[in-house]
């Protein structure tokens, strides 16, 4: 298989595990975003959060800014994915003697790469989570009222905890996942069953996102704030994590995590088996 051909396949197969991983987990995603938000000592519990869902009334309150989060989820992951494959053979001359350090360095830059592309996505999926019903009408609506109110420069706020923490989170998921897979293949003579690679999959995203976690809390408290013209309550990403601190104890640097967790874990494992799945169909190498 020639490289353009592997590289559009993997696209491909990246672009499928984040659409199908993220609208399976939607519901568990506003939870955490809605809970990232609330920066005052007494916030939101995981049932308050649920509660105000089922208050707005339709089936649609559970899944407002998936349509956000899969445009810009698919290409992500297609990105990421990609990204890692090609760097991989940079990091590595042999890929057979690829050590940890090699992939976590190639997985951290392809996740920085494909999160700098899409961030302005990543923005608006949070503010459609977050905003009281009514604030937009849509995405559209959403991107037309930043552009009004806040200019081109407020697309990429918050980008730099974002990138910060991209770095430990997509090279200890990748390298941890990429390790636990070889291992699942030499164990099962090159067909482990498929649950076995969706609980690698689980593993690998949990152990990740403690690494990072409140660099994402930080992320999604910039993306919020200054909405429709509102005054905004942070300077930059250290003010978020001194107030945090201040305010709410080294604790509130991880509110959110417990659904985050539940969330992130099935999201990971079932993206991680879905393109393993259709890589196999593609007839990408699975040892790749």
């Amino acid at each position: 298989m020639d490289e353009s051909s592997r590289a559009l396949r993997i696209l491909l197969a990246g672009g499928l595990a984040g659409a199908v991983s993220r609208t399976a987990t939607a519901p568990v995603d506003r939870v955490k975003l809605l809970l990232q938000v609330q920066d005052s000592a007494t916030a939101l519990t995981v049932r308050d959060g649920w509660n105000r869902m089922v208050s707005e009334g339709t089936a649609r309150a559970f899944f407002r800014g998936n349509g956000t989060n899969v445009i810009k989820i698919a290409p992500e992951t297609a990105i990421k994915l990609t990204c890692n494959d090609r760097l991989k053979r940079v990091f590595a001359s042999d890929l057979e003697n690829i050590t940890p350090l090699q992939r976590m360095a190639s997985g951290a830059l392809a996740g920085a790469v494909a999160q700098f592309t899409i961030y302005p996505l990543e923005l608006v999926r949070t503010r459609l989570a977050v905003c009281p019903m009514g604030t937009y009408r849509g995405m559209s609506d959403c991107f037309r009222q930043i552009v009004k109110l806040e200019g081109y420069r407020a697309f990429y706020r918050g980008l730099s905890p974002s990138l910060i923490g991209i770095l430990p989170y997509a090279g200890v998921d990748i390298a941890t996942f990429e390790v636990l897979k070889e291992w699942l293949l030499d164990h099962y003579d090159g067909a482990p069953p498929p649950y076995t690679i969706l609980a690698a999959g689980m593993a690998s995203s949990s152990i990740a996102q403690f690494s990072s976690y409140p660099l994402a809390l930080t992320r999604t408290r910039l993306q919020a704030q200054g909405y429709c013209g509102r005054p905004h309550k942070y300077t930059g990403m250290m003010d978020v994590l001194r107030q945090a601190v201040q305010k709410e104890g080294v604790r509130g640097l991880y509110k959110g995590i417990l659904p985050n967790l539940a969330k992130v874990a099935p999201a990971a494992g079932i993206s991680w088996f879905v393109f393993e799945e259709v890589k196999l169909l593609l007839g990408v190498d699975p040892h790749s």
